[in-house]
């Protein structure tokens, strides 16, 4: 298992810098000039326009602008934006919001997707099989935005159960229902995958051994059954939280958390790529280690993985 986790740590490498590379040419070889609508109706100035290419590096080859840019990442140096304000100050105060909520939106998707999916596969064509296929294909079918808009007019507005906005310390208390908010779609996906992987496997031979042998259902479903079912909405999951942290745009504007989604909207309608680039790269770090971990679960669910 060491030496697998180190051999798949030196594996992202080059993924990160390969990737990391691209989004860096690409973002900043975007259509258009940053710089020259940011004097109000007139057009900059020339002398302004060179300043700022100069200040931010642009002058220089793609190559000696990766560079910099990976010394200010190692370094935690972001510089400034394009006002003038520390891009670290401002992932900093956003990323712990978007982390919590992402965390919460998960851990949402886990116990209800998994859990409805269970007793859905455990109970196939029965009561409660209907309600989850029904549930499932009723969130499937809403956009997010109107789930989010729905239970804030409900819970917030009418019941007054919630506040209808996050406050600035986005609390886990606040941040519930907006986690329930973007991980409804997703919670239906893994519950959905849960019932046909639970479904499928419960025709395996290892379960009818399972019960051959006189082992209790529990035992059956919890030992057997339910780790080997578990290893594709594993692989979902972890892929979820990068685009969990990602997509949150909608549902932070909807709820006015101040995280990630609502920083990424206004640096992308801004063009303050200054900003949008750290965000992507620390977004492909997130997605690959979350796939690295999904990696070494597997051999604790399933005993037949090894690593060697």
């Amino acid at each position: 298992m060491g030496r697998y986790t180190i051999r798949r740590l030196l594996q992202l490498i080059p993924v990160l810098l390969g990737t990391t590379f691209l989004i860096n040419y690409m973002v900043w070889q975007l259509p258009g000039d940053p710089f020259a609508g940011r004097c109000g109706q007139r057009p900059c100035p020339d002398s302004y326009v060179s300043a700022m290419r100069a200040q931010f590096g642009l002058d220089q080859p793609i190559l000696v602008q990766y560079w910099q840019f990976l010394k200010n990442m190692l370094t935690g140096n972001l510089g400034v934006d394009f006002n003038q304000v520390p891009v670290a100050a401002q992932l900093g105060d956003a990323w712990p919001i978007t982390i919590r909520l992402a965390l919460l939106a998960v851990a949402i998707e886990a116990v209800i997707g998994i859990s409805a999916g269970v007793l859905s596969g455990l109970k196939r064509g029965g009561f409660i099989d209907n309600v989850v296929t029904i549930s499932t294909l009723f969130l499937l079918s809403l956009p997010v935005f109107v789930t989010g808009f729905l239970l804030q007019w409900l819970l917030g507005v009418q019941l007054q159960v919630i506040t209808p906005t996050v406050s600035d310390e986005a609390t886990i208390t606040e941040l519930l229902v907006p986690a329930f908010v973007l991980a409804s779609l997703n919670m239906a996906f893994t519950a959905r995958l849960t019932r046909t992987s639970i479904v499928e496997n419960r025709r395996s031979d290892y379960v009818r051994t399972a019960i051959a042998k006189g082992l209790t259902n529990r035992r059956v479903v919890g030992v057997h059954l339910l780790r080997n079912s578990l290893i594709p909405v594993l692989t979902f999951l972890g892929t979820e939280v990068g685009s969990l942290m990602s997509g949150a745009i909608i549902t932070e504007g909807i709820f006015n958390i101040h995280g990630i989604g609502g920083l990424l909207y206004r640096a992308i309608t801004g063009q303050d790529y200054t900003i949008v680039v750290p965000i992507a790269s620390l977004l492909v770090l997130v997605y690959l280690v979350s796939n690295l971990l999904v990696d070494l679960l597997y051999g604790v669910l399933d005993p037949r993985i090894r690593y060697e």
